[in-house]
């Protein structure tokens, strides 16, 4: 019987590799493990129009009431929850792909923002915010004296 250096590394790039394979053959993985099927991260595109940060954030089922965003220089954040529209027994569902639960994400700006010149309009699930861009410092060049 030899004997067979361990390494670390190698051993955690096995766990690695076993963890992508299994996610990758399960792609129902978040039915398994509750607290998974219960996260709620709504889609959202982030583009520049202009001089403006656009950011378009899907809700549907949500009511404009329901939602909050708050701006910073740097991000956006936006939180609500979804509701339950009926009371049903977990037995009488054959599938259930709809969120529901509550939610909260930052998005982090391309560029700095204004935040008290942040709007955001709700219409048909969507949420637009529109975020006017600062106006960036110019550099102050100065020219630096070498001394000898």
């Amino acid at each position: 019987m030899s004997l067979a250096r361990w390494s670390p590394l190698a051993e955690l790039r096995r766990m690695r590799e076993d963890l992508d394979r299994m996610f990758h053959t399960m792609p129902e993985f978040g039915m398994l493990v509750p607290w998974m099927a219960e996260t709620v991260a709504p889609a959202v595109d982030v583009y520049e129009k202009g001089s403006n940060v656009m950011a378009c954030i899907n809700l549907p089922g949500l009511k404009k009431e329901d939602v909050e965003v708050t701006a910073t220089e740097d991000s956006v954040s936006v939180s609500g929850e979804f509701k339950k529209e009926e009371e049903l027994s977990e037995a009488g569902y054959h599938r259930r792909e709809r969120q529901m639960g509550s939610f909260f994400r930052t998005i982090p700006m391309p560029t700095a923002i204004k935040p008290d010149g942040v709007k955001a309009s709700f219409k048909n699930g969507v949420l637009e915010i529109t975020a006017p861009k600062a106006k960036a410092a110019k550099a102050a060049e100065k020219k630096v004296p070498i001394e000898t």
